[in-house]
C-alpha cells in the first residue's frame, strides 16, 4: 500500500518555526509467513518534506507485529 498526504509538524527547537506544514510519502508492506495468516509483521518506510523555510527533510522506517482478528 502506498500513500502521500499533508502533515502538521510541531517542533520545540528555538531556531525553527514551531508549527509548519509538510508532505509525507509512505509505503506499507505486510508479510504473513504462514498460510493461516494469524501473525505477521510489517515495515513502513516514510519520507517527509517540510514546506517551511529551510525545507527540512527526513526519512524513517517503522516496523511492527500484525495479529489477525478472526
Amino acid at each position: 500500500m502506498a500513500g502521500i498526504g499533508p502533515e502538521w509538524v510541531h517542533t520545540n527547537l528555538k531556531s525553527a518555526r514551531p508549527d509548519s506544514l509538510a508532505a509525507e510519502a509512505t509505503l506499507d508492506l505486510m508479510f504473513w509467513p504462514s498460510k493461516r495468516h494469524k501473525f505477521g509483521w510489517y515495515p513502513e518506510p516514510a519520507y517527509d518534506y517540510n514546506l517551511a523555510r529551510g525545507h527540512e527533510q527526513s526519512a524513517g522506517v517503522s516496523r511492527g507485529l500484525l495479529i489477525a482478528i478472526p
